[in-house]
């Protein structure tokens, strides 16, 4: 007898909360289960960087939407504001100014507000910013960040007021197989929960739940420190907007005035990924990982700031975090059908990519499992690596 709902989702971060939301809201029968609670995992750790800028045309498109929801919570949650509108900055070397240039020029037919700076431009916008390498920056005025834990869990809100069940503190043991299809989970504790359909947005949990039913993706997680920096009441001044550095590799943004994260990257954050720059450290176990970030770590971030942003290397540093990015092959996100069984839908391997486009995927998984096929989400497909 089935004992479930019609749809299942398998994590609550910002995809999962977001699917349950937009599903509910059409009226569907929806249990949302988190192992821990909303925002629990990488979602929470985000840093939650906006931007709609990409050199792949379904990411701005979906970063565009996920922004437009993130700035509707007000009307959509009844809550306040979860998104502090500072700007985002990009610059780049030589070797990209084409293709960034044409992506800019692109993405402002799609919606968003971007504007192509010159060297001369982009300094006499950021005194305190070295810009003798500097051949093209670009500016997104509508952008910046968000609250991350903070969004998510009102997204959470939102789906139980529209009438889903969210189970928290409720560990997910596995995905019931019943030849070609998935019928539902079962939990720790040995429950069964059927379901028409089941979305797994576990995000570094995913591996070990699709191996549960005999299935797989080619997917790895990685750790990623972030560097918190004492900026003392001067933060805005420091780092004035959200900031993505093509060529020291870095990205930033404040928090608030007291605040600033930094990161390194290698890439992946435009669709393109930098081969010569070493990889995060792996993750065998996302359930035991070195959450904490050694003070030579957050040296090793700052350092990267030296030359582009002198005054940062006068900051503090303050203990800082780290965060899981589950990682496909080619830091591309992983979102569809799951081929070789029926009633399973996947959302995973962000790819660092989850936080700014996990609203817009989200709702685009809740209209795929209702109405079928999302061309948005076609380049996405598990199809692509041949999993089974």
């Amino acid at each position: 007898m089935k004992n479930g709902d019609d749809i299942i989702i398998v994590g609550a971060g910002i995809v999962g909360s977001s699917a349950a939301m937009y599903l509910a809201g059409e009226g569907a029968r929806v249990t949302l289960i988190e192992q821990t609670h909303p925002a629990g995992g990488p979602s929470g750790k985000s840093s939650a960087l906006l931007h709609a800028f990409y050199l792949m045309p379904e990411l701005s498109q979906l970063a565009i939407r996920g922004r437009e929801i993130l700035v509707a919570l007000p009307e959509l949650a009844q809550e306040g504001s979860f998104v502090t509108q500072v700007g985002m900055m990009w610059v780049c070397g030589e070797e990209n100014t084409v293709s960034w240039s044409a992506a800019a020029e692109r993405i402002r037919g799609e919606g968003a507000r971007m504007e192509t700076l010159t060297p001369a431009e982009f300094a006499a916008e950021a005194p305190g910013f070295a810009s003798d390498d500097v051949a093209l920056a670009i500016w997104e005025p509508e952008y910046g960040y968000a609250d991350a834990f903070g969004a998510t869990n009102a997204i959470a809100r939102a789906a139980r007021a529209r009438g889903a069940r969210i189970l928290q503190n409720t560990p997910v043991a596995g995905l019931l197989r019943a030849g070609d299809r998935i019928s539902g989970v079962a939990l720790a504790d040995g429950t069964q929960l059927e379901a028409d359909t089941v979305i797994l947005a576990a995000g570094p949990w995913t591996r070990r739940l699709l191996a549960t039913a005999s299935l797989d993706l080619p997917l790895h997680v990685e750790r990623h420190p972030m560097a918190v920096l004492n900026a003392s009441g001067k933060a805005r001044h420091v780092m004035p907007w959200a900031w993505c550095d093509d060529i020291s590799r870095n990205y930033a943004r404040p928090d608030n005035d007291g605040v600033i994260l930094a990161g390194t990257w290698a890439g992946g954050g435009t669709g393109m990924r930098h081969e010569e720059t070493i990889r995060p450290r792996l993750v065998e176990d996302p359930d035991n990982y070195m959450e904490g970030v050694e003070e030579a770590e957050s040296v090793d971030i700052l350092e990267t700031f030296a030359s582009r942003v002198p005054a940062m290397m006068e900051l503090g540093i303050r203990p800082g975090y780290a965060g899981l990015y589950d990682m496909s092959p080619d830091d591309l996100p992983v979102i569809g059908a799951m081929p070789g069984v029926e009633g399973l839908l996947v959302s995973a391997g962000s790819s660092g990519h989850g936080f700014k486009t996990g609203p817009a995927v989200g709702e685009a998984v809740g209209k795929l499992a209702l109405h079928g096929a999302q061309p948005i989400l076609t380049p996405f497909s598990p199809t692509r690596f041949g999993a089974v």
